[in-house]
């Protein structure tokens, strides 16, 4: 497993837009286990560059009966391996012209061998309850996936003509097994098997989001 790159410096906010309320795309992995989409929002609040990072501040409502476990505790490593969690961090998917920000677990390629599966922490969100969110990446945009099976892409911000988020959660229930406690900038985060957060993750996708006015 190839350790992702540690997050660039301070945040430097230069230019800002806000997006306004996007509708989720809910993309269940277990049927069994669905919220309905209704139920599960994602709105994007701002997008917004500096010199050296773009950051995206959103929320996911939770207007369901169940409580939601967010997968966005994804783990940061230093030059000696893990340090923690990095709650301003996200994978970043580069395919064609398009970027895609994850909050999300990756599944371990088939075909690939790795010591132990990278799995997001989880945080709590409550019925009824909204979870205010901010990532942050660092500029130009990079490949950074827990697992390496293609060569990494470097693009500049301007290159960019889709940029989408996506957050994964999986509801709460007597089967969820959960390990630990781990604060971080505030958040209470708890550790997920890999298996169960593989299998019940569902993925809210935020659609394109708005760059004019971001773009360098």
């Amino acid at each position: 497993m190839r350790a992702p790159p540690r997050r660039a410096g301070a945040w430097c906010a230069a230019l800002a837009i806000i997006v306004g309320c996007t509708r989720a795309v809910e993309r269940p992995a277990n049927p069994e286990e669905r919220v309905a989409q209704a139920d599960v929002e994602l709105k994007v609040e701002s997008v917004s560059s500096g010199p050296e990072e773009l950051g995206i501040t959103y929320a996911v409502h939770n207007r369901s009966s169940r409580a939601l476990l967010l997968l966005d505790g994804l783990p940061e490593w230093g030059p000696t391996g893990y340090v923690g969690i990095a709650p301003e961090r996200a994978y970043v998917d580069l395919s064609g012209d398009g970027a895609v920000l994850l909050r999300a677990l990756i599944p371990v390629p088939e075909d690939l061998d790795v010591e132990a599966p990278e799995v997001p922490a989880v945080s709590r969100v409550e019925p009824g309850a909204t979870a205010s969110r901010r990532l942050v990446v660092p500029l130009p945009l990079r490949t950074s996936m827990p697992y390496a099976t293609s060569p990494e892409v470097t693009r500049p911000l301007s290159a960019v003509r889709e940029l989408r988020l996506r957050v994964a959660y999986l509801p709460d229930s007597g089967e969820v097994r959960l390990h630990g406690e781990t604060q971080a900038q505030g958040q209470s985060y708890r550790t997920l098997e890999y298996g169960q957060a593989a299998s019940g993750q569902q993925l809210l996708d935020s659609g394109p989001l708005a760059l004019d006015g971001v773009k360098k």
